[in-house]
C-alpha cells in the first residue's frame, strides 16, 4: 500500500520525509512514465526557516549594491533563526546556523559583537558558527560537511559573499557560474539540508529595478530566488526581481544604525562605529518617513535664500542648526538630502551653486504653508545617526 508523503509528515515527521525523499533519489521505476497519484506521492510540503520566504533545501541569492545593507541584514537573520525571534510578523524556525565570512571577516566580527549587544544574545551560548576568510568550496566539501556533523544539523548556511567563493576567472562566463551555482546548492545537502543564501554584487551600474546578480546568467537560473535589498530614505527594503520560487510576499523593511561598543575601540582607545541592522515595522516607517520630510522641508525654504545656495554643507548645517555632540556641523545629513532632493528634481547644482527648480520653489511654498504634497521618494539610505553625534 502507498503511504501519502504527507502521512509521512504528521506521523513520523519531517526527519522521515527527508529520509524517504532521499531513498526516493537512488529508486527507478520499472516504468518512465509514472501516473498522476504516483507523480505526487513524492511531494515534499515546504520546510521554511523563515516563513513564507526561505526554505530549507533551497538556494537564494541576495543581491544589493554596495553599502544597501546585505551583510547587516544577514547577521540579523542569523541571531533571529539562532533565537527563535520572529522578524516582524514572520515566525522564524530556530536552528543552527553556519555563516562564511569570507569578504571581510574582520567587519562581520565587528557587526556580530555589536549585534550580540543590541539583542541581548550571548555569544558563547548562540548557534550561529563562522567560518572565516575564503576556500575553494569544491576542495573542501567533504571537511565542512565533517564540522557540520561536529556541531549538530543547520538549518541555515549563509555565504558572504559569493563573488569570494566564486572558483573561476571570468565573472560573465555563463558556464562557469552555472558551476559555481551549482556548488553553492550542493551545501543544501549538508546535515540539516539548510536553506543557503548567498549575498551578491548587482551588475555594473545597475538601478534599482535592476538589482540581478553579476555574472552569467546561468546562476540566476540555478538559484530558487533571488532576494533584493535597496536603501531609501526610510531604511531598506527586502524584496525580490527576476526570479523567486514560492508565493508573493510583501516587502519586509529594516532599518540600518550605526552603533558603538566597548569592545569595538582602535589602538589609541576610540570607539569605532559599526553598523547593525533592526526589523522596521510600519509605523517605524511612518515615523522615518515624516522625519526624513521635514528635513527636507527644512532645507528646501532655506534654500529661498540664494545666499545659501552659495554655502559650503557645514555652513548650510551651521544655518539649520544641524550639529553633532562635538559641535561640529553635520554635513553628512546634508548632503544625503540634497542628493534626494536633486533626485526628485527640485534642485539644480551647477558649479556648486544650489538653485531650485520650479518645482522646488512649489515645494517650499508648499512647506511654508504647512500644505502636504504629493511624497517624494529618494534613493540614499538612513543609518539613524543622530544629529546630536549619538550612536543609537
Amino acid at each position: 500500500m502507498k503511504v501519502d508523503i504527507n502521512d509521512t509528515q504528521r506521523t513520523e515527521g519531517t526527519d522521515a520525509v527527508r529520509a524517504r525523499s532521499d531513498c526516493a533519489k537512488l529508486y527507478r521505476p520499472a516504468s518512465l512514465i509514472l501516473s498522476s497519484a504516483e507523480f505526487v506521492a513524492d511531494f515534499i510540503p515546504p520546510d521554511y526557516v523563515l516563513e513564507g520566504i526561505l526554505q530549507r533545501r533551497f538556494l537564494y541569492s541576495l543581491t544589493g549594491k554596495t553599502g544597501a545593507g546585505k551583510t547587516a541584514i544577514m547577521l540579523l537573520l542569523a541571531a533571529h533563526v539562532a533565537e527563535r525571534r520572529a522578524i516582524g510578523d514572520r515566525s522564524v524556525e530556530r536552528g543552527c546556523v553556519l555563516y562564511f565570512a569570507g569578504e571581510n571577516a574582520d567587519d562581520v566580527r565587528m557587526r556580530w559583537i555589536a549585534l550580540a549587544q543590541q539583542m541581548g544574545f550571548e555569544l558563547d551560548q548562540v548557534e550561529v558558527f563562522f567560518i572565516p576568510g575564503t576556500f575553494k568550496i569544491s576542495e573542501m566539501l567533504s571537511r565542512v560537511r565533517a564540522e557540520i556533523e561536529r556541531i549538530g544539523e543547520v538549518s541555515l548556511i549563509i555565504v558572504d559573499t559569493s563573488a569570494a567563493y566564486f572558483e573561476g576567472d571570468a565573472e560573465n562566463d555563463n558556464k562557469q557560474h552555472g558551476d559555481h551555482a551549482r556548488r553553492l546548492r550542493s551545501l543544501t545537502g549538508m546535515p540539516g539540508n539548510p536553506c543557503v543564501i548567498a549575498a551578491c554584487h548587482p551588475v555594473k551600474n545597475a538601478a534599482d529595478d535592476n538589482l540581478i546578480p553579476r555574472g552569467g546568467g546561468a546562476f540566476l537560473a540555478e538559484v530558487d530566488g533571488n532576494l533584493t535589498a535597496c536603501a531609501n530614505a526610510v531604511g531598506v527594503e527586502l524584496s525580490t526581481q527576476g526570479k523567486f520560487r514560492g508565493p508573493d510576499f510583501a516587502p519586509m523593511h529594516f532599518q540600518l544604525r550605526t552603533v558603538t561598543h566597548e569592545r569595538l575601540k582602535d589602538s589609541k582607545g576610540r570607539l569605532i562605529p559599526t553598523v547593525v541592522a533592526s526589523a522596521l515595522s510600519e509605523e517605524a516607517r511612518n515615523e522615518i518617513a515624516k522625519a526624513t520630510r521635514s528635513k527636507e522641508d527644512e532645507l528646501l525654504v532655506a534654500l529661498c535664500d540664494p545666499a545659501n545656495g552659495k554655502a559650503s554643507k557645514a555652513d548650510l548645517a551651521r544655518r539649520l542648526g544641524w550639529m553633532l555632540r562635538n559641535g561640529e556641523p553635520y554635513h553628512v545629513q546634508v548632503s544625503r538630502i540634497l542628493k534626494a532632493l536633486r533626485k526628485d528634481g527640485l534642485i539644480a547644482i551647477k558649479r556648486g551653486v544650489i538653485t531650485l527648480t520650479v518645482e522646488g520653489k512649489k515645494a517650499a511654498e508648499q512647506a511654508c504653508s504647512g500644505e502636504h504634497p504629493k511624497e517624494r521618494g529618494s534613493n540614499e539610505p538612513n543609518t539613524s545617526e543622530q544629529p546630536d553625534g549619538r550612536y543609537e
